[in-house]
């Protein structure tokens, strides 16, 4: 292929992905038409005017909708998590994985989220869409710092300075929604213990039995990582 050819088929690309993401609920209106709404529930067009009178009308209902933290199971979730320590068994290492375990299965079954990941894919310059989207995501993060308190309360520990509640909340839906894209696509390409294990291995890291010291700064701890030394300066045991 020439390289004025390429170009212009890179330029139609890079045009294309940019039309996307400038798109708004317009497009939704061309997709979710009321005839095809009602088709996929397996009703009559006339069923749809009963609810809303325009599809402008349904377009903003329907948006509201997939954003609404109660329409999902997987946000639901976020809200029970301290709800499994009813049951936990004595060893805290086997309870995180077998959270993480729960939550990443919620996640990828859910419908819902896959619907929040295409709307905000498509329309991330929506103004509606983003404060929906921005929204949720605080709910989301509210509802997971709750529940990592209470883990907390029951299992003596704390956010290991500089990292708080919320920011242990951002890091781990951050992390959970990033991994399950991952692990969706490339399916057994990834250990079955994958997830669990980044859970493990981050609760660990950010967090600290509660009474302890402060420890050194996350910096001091990488460069005694990196160069064999202890992190307060002093030799390391014999």
């Amino acid at each position: 292929m020439s390289s004025d050819r390429r170009d212009s088929r890179e330029a139609m690309l890079d045009g294309a992905m940019r039309l996307l993401a400038e798109s708004s609920r317009e497009h939704l209106r061309r997709v979710l038409t009321a005839g095809a709404v009602a088709k996929s529930a397996g009703l009559h067009r006339q069923t749809f005017y009963l609810h809303w009178s325009t599809q402008a009308e349904f377009v903003d209902d329907f948006v509201r909708y997939v954003t609404d933290p109660a329409t999902s199971t997987s946000s639901e979730r976020l809200t029970q998590i301290d709800h499994d320590l009813d049951d936990a068994s004595d060893d805290p290492a086997t309870e995180v994985r077998r959270m993480s375990h729960r939550t990443y299965r919620r996640w990828a079954e859910d419908p819902v989220h896959s619907a929040r990941m295409v709307l905000w894919a498509t329309h991330p310059n929506d103004k509606h869409v983003h404060e929906r989207m921005r929204e949720l995501y605080e709910a989301n993060d509210d509802a997971a710092a709750a529940a990592f308190g209470a883990i907390g309360d029951a299992w003596g520990i704390e956010p290991r300075p500089p990292f708080t509640l919320e920011t242990v909340a951002l890091l781990f839906n951050a992390l959970r929604d990033g991994l399950m894209l991952q692990l969706l696509i490339r399916g057994d390409d990834v250990p079955a213990s994958f997830f669990d294990d980044v859970h493990l291995l981050l609760s660990r890291a950010v967090t600290r039995r509660v009474g302890d010291p402060d420890p050194p700064s996350l910096e001091a701890e990488y460069r005694a990582h990196v160069r064999g030394e202890r992190p307060d300066g002093e030799d390391p045991p014999g």
